[in-house]
């Protein structure tokens, strides 16, 4: 009997993975050293979110938030660290679509910065 439940439970979970869609962006953002960029990630109900997967290195600020200031939906917020010139780059995975059990659509979002004076 416990097998058969161990393999029902393995069954569920393959079929709730392979339902799930990936995308996948890529943006190249100009961005002078004293700046802000902000990208709303457009992912507000309850089983919706997002998190950083690759974390910038050159920031003074590189977070999402999600609060009543947002309106629930997740910002990601980055800001260049203020003498740096150069490139950067973060990655962040966005979950949409929720149902009760999870996310249906993952993106992921590749955000390449050029930073300038």
């Amino acid at each position: 009997m416990k097998t058969i439940i161990k393999l029902s439970i393995l069954i569920i979970c393959i079929l709730s993975l392979s339902n799930c869609k990936k995308e996948k962006t890529e943006k190249s953002i100009t961005i002078k050293n004293s700046e802000v960029y902000e990208l709303d990630l457009m992912a507000g109900g309850d089983e919706e979110g997002a998190s950083i997967t690759t974390q910038a290195e050159f920031f003074e600020i590189s977070e999402i938030n999600r609060d009543s200031s947002t309106y629930w939906s997740p910002i990601y917020k980055y800001k260049p660290l203020p003498d740096y010139v150069g490139t950067d780059f973060v990655e962040i995975e966005a979950c949409t679509g929720g149902e009760s059990t999870g996310c249906s659509n993952i993106e992921i979002v590749r955000i390449h910065f050029t930073v300038t004076k």
